[in-house]
């Protein structure tokens, strides 16, 4: 009577957790623009949280190297022993940091910002004269062929015409609605500084005791997950974090010493607006695949608008220069960071670039690697619960798989010396490079 008590009990619960869930998945699909405002409240009211710990995860590499630093000049050094070295140490670690930190954006921005603005006012004062400018020397080459002449000031109309319209129709009424949407409140300067100031402070404190915090999440999993569960969260933890760090702290590396390089070179090459070129490439810099062809167009036609022979040297100078970080820089920085193919770096960035506009193209390589990691080993637990071959390269050419046995039949092909031959053209059954 019990047993069977406890076997309808089951189903019951089963029941009730499935409708649950149908429910919710419903609420979520016909409810989703109330999902997504109240999504946005929340991130809103723990924007200075998000902050903090953004802040804290970039800065802690840094303390922690200070902080190892200080405690080894304490103890060796001063022959300081005990909680006292270490706490003097660990507030050391974090002025530094922080200070440091604080002392390299004031002086990015100090050294950018005037320059930028220079270049911005600049090219908008000169925009009208560099286009009649532009209209004449057409004319002028193609004075003596007046049909061509004719279609090539059509074409140089229509895209003038073209570029007015996107100003008018397009940009100017973002930039409106961007002043707009700043004005009441939500991205205002005081509520940014408010954010920014409670996050720095968040980011102290998670920097102080991120030991501990780190140790209570540890204990919460597995007292929620166990140890088999717990174990796999704990895993797939680390390498999330080893992929984030790495892949997006060195492409952050590698996009400012492209941003350097250019901040050196174009000046050499007379390159009118250098700065605020070199700010768009090394900004583009930072989106995987597509960030050289983004930041290259916009600069191509702010150089073109100038000087178009000078445009075309910069063309030159920008595919050496993805060379050199595709093939030379950003190897040696990056490595085979995330393990992706081109495909799936493409599909990320177009998948996650479409959902979440430029936070998602940068983010998007990493979290799909995470996603990718966290399908390949699901899809090998079940092949290796199934007793099937769990490599990939074991299933290059098979006819089917024996189900006695559970091994590979590959299909037979026949030469013309009539023996049956059980790899095809161009196959290595050796599966050497195959996961």
């Amino acid at each position: 009577m019990k047993e069977s008590m406890k076997k309808y009990f089951g189903w019951g619960a089963t029941v009730v957790i499935v409708g649950a869930l149908t429910l919710l998945i419903f609420f979520c699909i016909y409810k989703f623009d109330t999902l997504l405002g109240a999504i946005s409240r929340l991130i809103s009211i723990l924007m200075p949280v998000i902050l903090g710990i953004g802040i804290a995860y970039v800065l802690s590499p840094a303390y922690n190297w200070l902080r190892g630093k200080l405690r080894r000049l304490f103890h060796k050094t001063l022959r300081w022993r005990g909680h006292r070295s270490l706490y003097c140490a660990d507030i050391l670690a974090m002025m530094g940091t922080f200070l440091g930190a604080g002392a390299l954006i004031v002086g990015l921005l100090a050294l950018l910002i005037p320059q930028i603005i220079t270049s911005v006012t600049s090219f908008a004062s000169a925009l009208p004269t560099n286009l009649m400018h532009i209209s004449q020397t057409l004319q002028t080459l193609l004075a003596s062929n007046p049909e061509l002449e004719q279609n090539a000031m059509s074409l140089y109309a229509q895209a003038v015409n073209y570029v007015e319209e996107w100003i008018q129709t397009s940009l100017a009424p973002s930039m409106q609605e961007a002043l707009s949407y700043v004005s009441i409140g939500l991205m205002s300067t005081v509520t940014l500084v408010k954010n920014l100031f409670i996050g720095i402070i968040v980011a102290i404190y998670l920097l102080a005791g991120k030991e501990r915090f780190l140790r209570q999440l540890t204990r919460c999993t597995y007292a929620a997950l166990g140890a088999r569960w717990g174990n796999i969260v704990m895993d797939y933890a680390r390498y999330a974090h080893q992929m984030f760090s790495g892949f997006i702290g060195g492409k952050l590396i590698d996009s400012f010493i492209i941003f350097l390089i250019c901040c050196v070179v174009l000046p050499i090459m007379n390159m009118p607006y250098a700065m605020l070129v070199s700010v768009i490439i090394g900004v583009t810099n930072i989106i995987p695949f597509f960030g050289p062809f983004i930041g290259a167009i916009p600069s191509f036609v702010i150089i073109l608008i100038d000087d178009p022979i000078k445009s075309i040297y910069f063309l030159i100078y920008v595919l050496v220069l993805q060379q050199f970080d595709g093939n030379i820089l950003g190897p040696k920085i990056l490595g085979n960071s995330t393990g992706l193919s081109s495909f799936w770096v493409l599909f990320s960035i177009l998948l996650f670039g479409g959902l979440f506009g430029f936070f998602g193209m940068l983010i998007g390589v990493p979290v799909f690697a995470i996603l990718y990691r966290i399908l390949t080993d699901i899809i090998s637990r079940l092949l290796a619960h199934k007793h099937l071959p769990v490599a990939t390269a074991e299933y290059a050419g098979i006819d089917h798989i024996d189900e006695q046995t559970g091994q590979p039949v590959r299909r037979v092909r026949m030469r013309t010396d009539g023996t049956g031959d059980d790899a095809e053209d161009g196959e290595d059954d050796s599966g050497e490079g195959e996961e």
